[in-house]
């Protein structure tokens, strides 16, 4: 074999080996973002529920409104407003996290604002839409719109309440 083969195949085999890398980097980093998001609806949910026990009721919002934005920035004893007073009672969470908005196509949008969480709830029921990614088959979400419920998560547009 002539020392220009050899070359060409060291470049073929680096060459590879930078794509596969790349890959698992990319792949890596949406994985990331897909688990920030979940983590974020996971601490919503817990933050409802804190709420629900306390005044057998969810926060009602008759039209979807934009979560992590700076008029949604906590949840207090009077439902998502912002911002959470520091002499007022303490909120159930204090700081509604605005989601990671890279990779994904934008799908969610409510109040005139995309790439948010999009609470809306009645007193017995809430929802909250939400994007990925990636899907999740342990929690039975997929890539695109997702929602999350009382009941649980699921794949898809949240139904109406």
């Amino acid at each position: 074999m002539t020392r220009t083969a050899e070359i060409l195949i060291m470049a073929a085999i680096i060459g590879v080996i930078g794509l596969v890398s790349g890959y698992a980097v990319l792949s890596a980093r949406s994985h990331t973002r897909d688990v920030t998001r979940l983590a974020n609806v996971r601490e919503l949910q817990m933050a409802l529920e804190m709420y629900f026990q306390n005044h057998s009721a969810y926060p009602i919002a008759a039209e979807a409104i934009p979560l992590g934005q700076a008029l949604t920035a906590c949840l207090s004893p009077e439902g998502f407003a912002a911002p959470c007073s520091l002499n007022g009672p303490t909120p159930y969470l204090s700081v509604v996290t605005t989601p990671p908005s890279a990779g994904i196509d934008g799908l969610v949008v409510c109040g005139g604002v995309s790439d948010v969480y999009c609470y809306s709830g009645t007193a017995d029921s809430y929802r909250i839409q939400f994007e990925l990614e990636g899907g999740n088959s342990l929690l039975g979400v997929a890539k695109g719109l997702d929602c999350l419920s009382e009941n649980g998560f699921k794949t898809g547009t949240c139904a109406a309440l």
